[in-house]
């Protein structure tokens, strides 16, 4: 087999496993045109900005869901709830 038909099977591999995957449109399309419409080094580019990206935005994500969760509950008359700390078995 010729490496450049090979490297487009493998290539093709990966861009099915990205969708099985349920990867973003825009990832898959700097797969796809990967040793097509693509050279290496902007693959490479768009593979780490996308990476990049992606880990401040779930980090972000995290740090919200973190905070959220130190607030106090609220009732619908604006009164903080309390919660026993522990519940007596029946």
């Amino acid at each position: 087999m010729e490496p450049q038909h090979l490297n487009r099977e493998v290539i093709g591999e990966l861009y099915r496993t990205l969708v099985l995957l349920g990867a973003d449109n825009d990832l898959l399309g700097t797969i796809g045109s990967w040793g097509d419409s693509l050279p290496d080094q902007d693959v490479l580019a768009n593979l780490k900005i996308w990476n990049e990206t992606t880990l401040k935005e779930i980090t972000q994500r995290i740090e919200h869901y973190e905070m959220s969760s130190r607030h106090p509950a609220y009732s619908q008359g604006g009164a903080v709830r309390s919660f026993p700390e522990e519940r007596k078995a029946s």
